[in-house]
Protein backbone atom coordinates (compact mmCIF):
# COMPACT_ATOMS: atom_id res chain seq x y z
CA UNK A 1 0.00 0.00 0.00
CA UNK A 2 1.24 3.19 -0.42
CA UNK A 3 1.90 5.81 2.03
CA UNK A 4 3.06 9.32 2.05
CA UNK A 5 5.08 10.88 4.98
CA UNK A 6 6.03 14.44 5.29
CA UNK A 7 9.13 16.00 6.80
CA UNK A 8 10.99 19.35 6.15
CA UNK A 9 11.81 20.51 3.19
CA UNK A 10 15.58 20.99 4.58
CA UNK A 11 15.17 17.12 5.79
CA UNK A 12 14.92 15.46 2.29
CA UNK A 13 18.82 15.40 1.73
CA UNK A 14 19.66 14.37 5.32
CA UNK A 15 17.16 11.50 4.44
CA UNK A 16 19.01 10.87 1.53
CA UNK A 17 22.11 10.42 2.59
CA UNK A 18 21.04 8.21 5.39
CA UNK A 19 19.00 6.00 3.10
CA UNK A 20 21.55 5.40 1.12
CA UNK A 21 24.17 4.58 3.70
CA UNK A 22 22.03 1.47 3.78
CA UNK A 23 23.37 -1.95 2.42
CA UNK A 24 20.03 -2.46 0.86
CA UNK A 25 19.06 0.38 -0.73
CA UNK A 26 20.03 0.86 -4.24
CA UNK A 27 19.80 4.45 -6.11
CA UNK A 28 17.20 4.61 -9.11
CA UNK A 29 16.61 7.54 -12.02
CA UNK A 30 14.54 10.44 -11.04
CA UNK A 31 11.25 10.34 -13.34
CA UNK A 32 10.48 14.33 -12.88
CA UNK A 33 12.00 17.62 -11.47
CA UNK A 34 9.61 17.37 -8.64
CA UNK A 35 11.91 14.42 -7.07
CA UNK A 36 14.84 14.89 -5.41
CA UNK A 37 15.09 10.93 -4.84
CA UNK A 38 14.54 7.69 -6.11
CA UNK A 39 15.17 4.37 -4.58
CA UNK A 40 14.64 0.72 -4.46
CA UNK A 41 15.28 -1.48 -1.06
CA UNK A 42 14.11 -5.47 -1.25
CA UNK A 43 11.78 -4.81 -4.30
CA UNK A 44 10.09 -1.96 -2.73
CA UNK A 45 10.04 2.03 -3.84
CA UNK A 46 10.90 5.36 -1.88
CA UNK A 47 10.25 8.61 -3.65
CA UNK A 48 11.68 11.33 -2.30
CA UNK A 49 9.93 14.66 -3.15
CA UNK A 50 11.61 18.47 -2.76
CA UNK A 51 7.99 19.37 -1.57
CA UNK A 52 9.02 16.89 1.55
CA UNK A 53 7.28 14.41 0.61
CA UNK A 54 8.47 10.53 1.25
CA UNK A 55 6.52 7.96 -0.80
CA UNK A 56 6.55 4.28 0.00
CA UNK A 57 4.74 1.64 -1.81
CA UNK A 58 5.01 -0.73 1.08
CA UNK A 59 4.40 -1.17 5.00
CA UNK A 60 7.45 -2.86 4.75
CA UNK A 61 9.33 -0.04 4.59
CA UNK A 62 7.65 2.27 7.55
CA UNK A 63 10.60 0.52 10.20
CA UNK A 64 13.21 2.01 8.45
CA UNK A 65 11.70 5.04 7.43
CA UNK A 66 11.51 5.46 11.52
CA UNK A 67 14.81 4.60 12.28
CA UNK A 68 16.09 7.61 9.38
CA UNK A 69 13.82 10.23 10.61
CA UNK A 70 15.57 9.20 14.42
CA UNK A 71 18.91 9.40 12.89
CA UNK A 72 17.95 12.75 11.17
CA UNK A 73 16.38 14.80 14.46
CA UNK A 74 18.01 12.35 17.14
CA UNK A 75 20.30 16.10 18.12
CA UNK A 76 17.50 18.36 18.01
CA UNK A 77 15.31 16.44 20.64
CA UNK A 78 15.13 18.10 24.44
CA UNK A 79 12.11 16.73 25.61
CA UNK A 80 10.63 12.99 26.90
CA UNK A 81 7.13 13.22 25.78
CA UNK A 82 4.94 15.58 23.75
CA UNK A 83 1.24 16.36 24.19
CA UNK A 84 -0.51 18.09 21.18
CA UNK A 85 -4.02 18.82 20.93
CA UNK A 86 -6.44 20.25 18.51
CA UNK A 87 -10.55 20.11 17.34
CA UNK A 88 -12.72 19.36 14.60
CA UNK A 89 -16.12 20.63 14.34
CA UNK A 90 -15.57 24.31 15.17
CA UNK A 91 -16.39 25.77 11.45
CA UNK A 92 -19.43 23.12 10.62
CA UNK A 93 -22.73 23.50 11.34
CA UNK A 94 -23.14 19.78 11.44
CA UNK A 95 -22.67 17.53 13.91
CA UNK A 96 -20.19 17.90 17.20
CA UNK A 97 -17.60 19.71 18.13
CA UNK A 98 -14.62 17.36 19.33
CA UNK A 99 -11.28 18.09 20.90
CA UNK A 100 -9.06 15.64 21.63
CA UNK A 101 -5.34 15.79 22.63
CA UNK A 102 -2.42 12.70 22.20
CA UNK A 103 0.97 12.04 23.97
CA UNK A 104 3.99 10.37 22.68
CA UNK A 105 7.22 9.68 23.34
CA UNK A 106 10.35 10.34 20.85
CA UNK A 107 10.07 6.66 19.84
CA UNK A 108 6.02 7.13 18.91
CA UNK A 109 6.58 10.72 17.31
CA UNK A 110 8.67 8.52 14.60
CA UNK A 111 6.42 5.65 14.46
CA UNK A 112 3.55 8.08 13.42
CA UNK A 113 5.64 9.76 10.85
CA UNK A 114 6.31 6.53 9.48
CA UNK A 115 2.73 5.48 9.38
CA UNK A 116 2.01 8.90 7.37
CA UNK A 117 0.18 11.06 10.03
CA UNK A 118 0.06 14.65 8.85
CA UNK A 119 -2.17 17.55 9.00
CA UNK A 120 -5.48 15.68 8.80
CA UNK A 121 -6.70 18.51 6.25
CA UNK A 122 -4.38 17.09 3.64
CA UNK A 123 -5.61 13.79 3.89
CA UNK A 124 -8.85 11.97 2.78
CA UNK A 125 -11.43 10.66 4.66
CA UNK A 126 -10.57 7.33 3.91
CA UNK A 127 -6.88 7.82 4.90
CA UNK A 128 -8.25 9.63 8.24
CA UNK A 129 -9.96 6.68 9.02
CA UNK A 130 -7.39 4.11 8.79
CA UNK A 131 -4.87 6.42 10.38
CA UNK A 132 -7.12 6.99 13.54
CA UNK A 133 -7.16 3.20 13.90
CA UNK A 134 -3.69 2.83 13.89
CA UNK A 135 -3.33 5.12 16.87
CA UNK A 136 -6.17 3.46 18.41
CA UNK A 137 -4.45 0.14 17.84
CA UNK A 138 -0.86 1.04 19.08
CA UNK A 139 -3.27 2.72 22.34
CA UNK A 140 -1.62 5.69 22.34
CA UNK A 141 -1.87 8.18 25.36
CA UNK A 142 -5.09 9.84 24.09
CA UNK A 143 -7.97 12.19 25.72
CA UNK A 144 -11.23 13.50 24.11
CA UNK A 145 -14.30 15.83 24.58
CA UNK A 146 -16.94 15.73 22.41
CA UNK A 147 -19.31 18.73 23.21
CA UNK A 148 -22.59 17.47 21.46
CA UNK A 149 -24.63 20.02 18.93
CA UNK A 150 -27.64 20.35 21.37
CA UNK A 151 -24.66 21.24 24.57
CA UNK A 152 -23.13 23.80 21.96
CA UNK A 153 -25.77 25.52 21.20
CA UNK A 154 -26.46 26.15 24.99
CA UNK A 155 -23.02 26.45 25.46
CA UNK A 156 -22.85 29.09 23.11
CA UNK A 157 -26.02 31.27 23.81
CA UNK A 158 -24.23 31.05 27.34
CA UNK A 159 -21.55 32.47 26.50
CA UNK A 160 -23.00 34.72 24.20
CA UNK A 161 -24.78 36.69 27.31
CA UNK A 162 -21.57 36.71 29.10
CA UNK A 163 -20.13 38.58 26.62
CA UNK A 164 -17.43 35.30 25.63
CA UNK A 165 -16.49 33.73 22.60
CA UNK A 166 -16.32 30.50 21.14
CA UNK A 167 -12.27 30.78 21.63
CA UNK A 168 -13.40 30.75 25.56
CA UNK A 169 -15.14 27.81 24.97
CA UNK A 170 -12.18 26.21 22.71
CA UNK A 171 -9.74 27.13 25.86
CA UNK A 172 -12.04 25.21 27.74
CA UNK A 173 -11.75 21.94 26.12
CA UNK A 174 -7.80 22.41 24.95
CA UNK A 175 -7.16 22.95 28.48
CA UNK A 176 -9.51 20.04 29.48
CA UNK A 177 -8.03 16.95 27.49
CA UNK A 178 -4.25 18.54 28.20
CA UNK A 179 -4.60 18.17 32.32
CA UNK A 180 -5.79 14.88 32.00
CA UNK A 181 -3.49 13.53 29.66
CA UNK A 182 -1.00 15.31 32.02
CA UNK A 183 -2.62 13.40 35.26
CA UNK A 184 -1.96 10.41 33.36
CA UNK A 185 1.73 11.28 33.35
CA UNK A 186 2.10 11.61 36.87
CA UNK A 187 4.60 10.08 38.62
CA UNK A 188 6.97 10.05 36.08
CA UNK A 189 9.84 12.05 35.48
CA UNK A 190 9.62 13.22 32.43
CA UNK A 191 10.36 16.48 30.25
CA UNK A 192 6.68 17.53 28.56
CA UNK A 193 6.16 19.67 25.65
CA UNK A 194 2.62 20.56 24.79
CA UNK A 195 2.05 22.47 21.40
CA UNK A 196 -1.67 23.58 20.39
CA UNK A 197 -2.60 24.86 17.11
CA UNK A 198 -2.75 28.72 17.77
CA UNK A 199 -6.36 30.38 17.70
CA UNK A 200 -6.06 32.80 20.85
CA UNK A 201 -3.33 32.50 22.71
CA UNK A 202 -4.08 34.55 25.78
CA UNK A 203 -7.31 32.92 26.32
CA UNK A 204 -5.78 29.57 26.07
CA UNK A 205 -2.94 30.60 28.31
CA UNK A 206 -5.62 31.86 31.21
CA UNK A 207 -7.59 28.23 31.08
CA UNK A 208 -4.28 26.23 31.14
CA UNK A 209 -3.33 28.33 33.68
CA UNK A 210 -6.10 27.58 36.23
CA UNK A 211 -5.32 23.75 36.12
CA UNK A 212 -1.64 23.19 35.39
CA UNK A 213 1.56 24.73 36.34
CA UNK A 214 3.21 26.37 33.68
CA UNK A 215 6.65 26.24 34.95
CA UNK A 216 6.45 23.08 34.86
CA UNK A 217 5.85 22.22 31.39
CA UNK A 218 6.60 23.97 27.78
CA UNK A 219 3.84 24.96 26.29
CA UNK A 220 3.88 26.12 22.15
CA UNK A 221 1.16 27.63 20.73
CA UNK A 222 1.91 28.10 16.63
CA UNK A 223 -0.32 28.41 13.82
CA UNK A 224 -0.34 25.44 11.43
CA UNK A 225 0.29 23.33 14.77
CA UNK A 226 -1.05 20.15 12.65
CA UNK A 227 2.64 20.39 11.05
CA UNK A 228 3.54 18.67 14.89
CA UNK A 229 3.18 15.16 14.74
CA UNK A 230 1.29 14.82 17.87
CA UNK A 231 -0.77 17.52 17.02
CA UNK A 232 -1.60 16.12 13.38
CA UNK A 233 -2.72 12.73 15.11
CA UNK A 234 -5.16 14.39 17.70
CA UNK A 235 -6.72 16.13 14.64
CA UNK A 236 -7.18 12.70 12.97
CA UNK A 237 -8.86 11.41 16.14
CA UNK A 238 -10.94 14.49 16.61
CA UNK A 239 -11.83 13.83 12.98
CA UNK A 240 -12.54 10.67 12.90
CA UNK A 241 -14.68 10.99 16.20
CA UNK A 242 -16.49 13.43 14.86
CA UNK A 243 -17.17 11.59 11.88
CA UNK A 244 -17.99 8.89 14.06
CA UNK A 245 -20.87 10.90 15.77
CA UNK A 246 -22.63 12.07 12.80
CA UNK A 247 -22.85 8.64 11.36
CA UNK A 248 -24.46 7.71 15.02
CA UNK A 249 -27.10 10.05 14.42
CA UNK A 250 -27.79 9.47 10.59
CA UNK A 251 -29.04 6.31 12.35
CA UNK A 252 -30.72 7.38 15.15
CA UNK A 253 -32.75 9.92 13.06
CA UNK A 254 -33.02 7.88 10.11
CA UNK A 255 -31.74 10.63 7.42
CA UNK A 256 -28.79 11.07 5.60
CA UNK A 257 -27.63 14.68 7.29
CA UNK A 258 -24.95 15.26 5.22
CA UNK A 259 -27.21 15.80 2.58
CA UNK A 260 -28.99 18.36 4.37
CA UNK A 261 -28.93 21.77 2.99
CA UNK A 262 -29.34 25.19 5.11
CA UNK A 263 -32.91 25.60 3.95
CA UNK A 264 -33.72 22.00 5.39
CA UNK A 265 -32.29 22.68 8.84
CA UNK A 266 -33.97 25.67 9.28
CA UNK A 267 -37.32 24.16 8.75
CA UNK A 268 -36.79 20.75 10.65
CA UNK A 269 -37.75 20.86 14.47
CA UNK A 270 -35.05 18.77 15.37
CA UNK A 271 -32.54 20.51 14.12
CA UNK A 272 -31.16 21.36 17.76
CA UNK A 273 -29.96 17.10 17.34
CA UNK A 274 -27.81 17.46 14.86
CA UNK A 275 -27.12 21.13 14.05
CA UNK A 276 -25.21 24.07 15.46
CA UNK A 277 -27.99 26.52 15.24
CA UNK A 278 -26.32 29.66 15.52
CA UNK A 279 -23.89 28.75 12.88
CA UNK A 280 -27.05 28.70 10.11
CA UNK A 281 -27.72 32.06 9.61
CA UNK A 282 -23.93 32.58 8.73
CA UNK A 283 -24.03 29.55 6.94
CA UNK A 284 -27.03 31.18 4.84
CA UNK A 285 -25.82 34.65 3.93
Amino acid sequence: MTSVVKIEKGEVIYFKAFLLSRSDVVLQEVKSQYESFRAKSNGYTIVGYTSGNIVINSDELKPMINDILYEIRKHKLNFDMVIGSDEAGKGEWLGPMVVAAVAANQEQIYELQAHGVMDSKELSLTRIRKLASVIRDHHYLRRHVIITPRRFNELYSRLKNERKTLNDLLAWGHAKVIDELLASLLGEEKKVRVVIDEFDRIKTEERLQRVLNLAQIEVIQRPKGEENIAVAAASIIARDMREDYIDFLCKKLRKDLRTLTVEDVVADERANEYAKVSYLRKVGK
